[in-house]
């Protein structure tokens, strides 16, 4: 089973699709125009990509990044360089917001630049509690509310916030609620919580996490592909495919794979995936 470095590339995921979303729940609110492209070529020999930046009602930019390490004097003078070519290129104003996972609670946000100090304003995963996500679709389901698409964002980063349940648990409980739903939007996040799995744990707490994971749509694909070639290679593979989706933003492919067979396998030997 391959447990690469992706968390970044899973919280870029999750964002392009749940960004109005977690937005909101992180306490961010900005009506938004357009994004923007996140190139940015200076003097055509530098190439520099930020990670997500919008265009706001009011008429100045704000930009995210994610952050699954602290940050040090490096980091700010990219983000510092990003806002500078923002700002001369397009004329406006750049405010930069960096989000933190991997239980990063204290990051150095301030960078002395001689007549000024630059600042990016931190958001910490961790001070945000899954127990109380949890608790709010427990009490929406035993009404019947039909879960929305913040309710799903928040599930999507459960794994990621502070709690009282082990990580295994989190990834557990929001894979149970996301069931609950049968839209696309469900499936999506079950498939960013099997790949968080597949990041964070290993032997007998990853088994767990797949038998759960093996009553969705996305388990029944992984389950096809497993009669034919081994069940437990079958898990690798699909781990594989949905790592790579995910990395390079490709949901509809990602969801057209959990419904299709063949195209399932079209995607697999696209990225060489044995």
């Amino acid at each position: 089973m391959i447990n690469t470095k992706h968390e970044d590339a899973i919280m870029k995921m999750g964002f392009g699709y749940f960004r109005e979303s977690i937005l909101k729940r992180l306490g961010i609110s900005y009506e938004f125009v357009a994004e923007e492209s996140p190139e940015l070529i200076e003097l055509q020999i530098h190439s520099m990509y930020m990670d997500f930046t919008f265009l706001t009602t009011e008429d100045f930019y704000v930009h995210f990044e994610f952050q699954t390490t602290e940050t040090d004097w490096k980091d700010l003078l990219r983000f510092e360089a990003y806002e500078a070519v923002t700002a001369h290129k397009r004329e406006k104003k750049v405010l930069t917001y960096v989000i933190y996972s991997g239980g990063i609670t204290n990051a150095v946000t301030e960078l002395n630049c001689g007549f000024y100090t630059y600042r990016v304003e931190p958001v910490y995963l961790a001070g945000y509690d899954a127990d109380k996500i949890f608790k709010r679709l427990k009490e929406k389901m035993n009404n019947g509310e039909v879960f929305d698409d913040e309710d799903f964002a928040g599930l999507a980063l459960a794994p990621l916030m502070s709690g009282k349940q082990s990580r295994k648990e989190k990834i557990k409980e929001a894979i149970y609620y996301a069931k609950q739903g049968e839209t696309v939007t469900a499936e999506k996040t079950v498939a960013i919580l099997y790949t968080l799995a597949d990041k964070f744990l290993k032997g007998i707490e990853l088994q767990e996490i797949k038998e759960v994971v093996a009553m969705t749509r996305l388990g029944q694909m992984i389950y096809d592909d497993g009669v034919e070639k081994g069940m437990e290679k079958g898990m690798d593979r699909m781990a594989m495919l949905t790592s790579q989706l995910l990395k390079e933003k490709r949901l509809d492919d990602l969801q057209k794979a959990t419904e299709d067979k063949e195209y399932c396998e079209q995607l697999m030997k696209e990225y060489n995936i044995t």
